[in-house]
C-alpha cells in the first residue's frame, strides 16, 4: 500500500479550470433513471456497511471545509489510494474544449509514466473505457489484457499490474473527471471496496464541480443551481423542460442525501422497535418518492424524444465527450 503524497502536476490544474469556466454548459440533468438506480443502490449499501458508508461520507465532508482545488485534489487521490489498498493513483479531468482526460493530480508515479499518459483522448484504456462507457472499470492484470498492450512497457517499469478507474460524477449527473488507483500486484478488489469507491466517485465529484464552475459549497455538499426566471427568454416548452429536468436532479441529490442520512439512523435505532420501525417507514417513502420520480423521468424523456423526432433537431447543450484518435492512456 503506497505511502505516497499525492501532487498536482505544475500548469495542468490551471488550464483545465480556465477551460470550464470559459466554455462548460453545465448538463441538465439527463440520464435521470440510471442516476436512480445508483441510488437505490447507495441506499441499499448504506443498510448493509453503516460504518462504511458513513467513513465515506465524513472523508468527503472534509473536503468541503478545503477552500481550494488544488489541496482538495490530492486529498481525494489520497483517500481513493488508502480505501482500495493500492500503491499508485491519479485524477483527470475532462477538458470541456475537446472531451480529452487531462492527467492533473497522481500519487507514486514517475515521469514517463505521467508523461506517457498526459491527456487521453479515446477509449482503448481502462479510464478512457470508464469515460465511454459512464461506468467503473476494473482491470485485474494488465498484462493479461491484449487491448493494454501499447502500454505495457510503461506499466512494467511503474510497477503498475491492477487498476481500477472509477467516474468523478457531478451533481447534475455529468462526468467530469476519473479517479484512478493502481496496484502493483494483480488483483481484483472486491465488489463492496468498489460499491464504496463509486459512492465516493460522486461525492468527491460534487464537491469538484462546485469549484470548477465557482458555486459555492453548501451545507449538504450537493449543490445544483436552478435556471434563473429572468434569464430565460420565454417559457417555452424547451426552457420548462429544462427547469424540470434539473428540478428532478435536485430532488434526486436530496433524496440521496436523506436517505444515507436515514439508514445511518436506522443502525443506532435497532434496540427501539418503534423507533426502527420509524425510520423504515422514512426509507420505504424514499423508495417510494425514487419510483415516482422513475415515472416522471421517463414521461419528460418519451415526450422529448417525441419532439425531437417530429422537429428533426435536439435541443439539448453539447456536451464533451472523449474523441476517437490521439495517444491513449490509463
Amino acid at each position: 500500500m503506497s505511502v505516497n503524497t499525492s501532487q498536482n502536476l505544475p500548469g495542468r490544474l490551471h488550464e483545465v479550470t480556465a477551460s470550464y469556466r470559459s466554455t462548460w454548459l453545465r448538463p441538465h440533468g439527463d440520464g435521470l433513471a440510471p442516476r436512480l438506480d445508483h441510488l437505490r443502490a447507495y441506499l441499499d449499501l448504506a443498510l448493509d456497511e453503516p460504518a462504511a458508508v458513513q467513513k465515506v461520507q465524513d472523508a468527503a465532508a472534509e473536503l468541503r471545509e478545503v477552500p481550494h482545488l488544488s489541496a482538495v485534489l490530492p486529498s481525494i487521490t489520497d483517500t481513493a489510494v488508502a480505501h482500495m489498498g493500492a500503491d499508485f493513483g491519479n485524477i483527470q479531468v475532462i477538458d470541456p474544449r475537446d472531451g480529452s482526460l487531462v492527467l492533473v493530480t497522481q500519487s507514486g508515479f514517475r515521469d514517463g509514466f505521467i508523461d506517457h499518459f498526459s491527456v487521453v483522448r479515446d477509449a482503448s484504456s481502462v479510464c478512457g473505457q470508464a469515460a465511454r462507457q459512464s461506468t467503473q472499470t476494473v482491470v485485474a492484470d494488465v498484462r493479461a489484457d491484449r487491448a493494454l498492450e501499447p502500454h505495457q512497457q510503461v506499466f512494467r517499469a511503474a510497477g503498475v499490474r491492477a487498476v481500477q478507474s472509477t467516474p468523478l460524477i457531478d451533481p447534475a449527473g455529468r462526468i467530469i473527471g476519473m479517479i484512478s488507483t493502481h496496484a502493483s500486484q494483480p488483483g481484483r478488489p472486491s465488489a463492496r471496496d468498489l460499491k464504496l469507491m463509486e459512492l465516493y466517485g460522486r461525492l468527491a465529484g460534487e464537491i469538484i464541480a462546485q469549484h470548477l464552475d465557482g458555486s459555492p459549497a453548501t451545507g449538504d455538499g450537493l449543490a445544483i443551481r436552478l435556471p434563473d426566471a429572468t434569464t430565460l427568454p420565454r417559457l417555452d416548452n424547451a426552457s420548462v423542460e429544462l427547469l424540470m429536468r434539473q428540478v428532478l436532479s435536485d430532488t434526486i441529490n436530496r433524496i440521496f442525501s436523506a436517505g444515507l442520512n436515514l439508514a445511518g439512523t436506522l443502525q443506532l435505532v435497532t434496540h427501539d422497535d418503534h423507533a426502527a420501525r420509524r425510520v423504515q417507514d422514512g426509507l420505504d417513502e424514499l423508495d417510494e418518492a425514487i419510483r415516482q420520480i422513475q415515472r416522471a423521468a421517463l414521461e419528460i424523456s418519451t415526450r422529448h424524444s417525441g419532439r425531437t423526432g417530429a422537429e428533426g433537431t435536439d435541443r439539448r447543450p453539447s456536451e464533451a465527450r472523449l474523441v476517437p484518435g490521439g495517444r491513449p492512456g490509463v
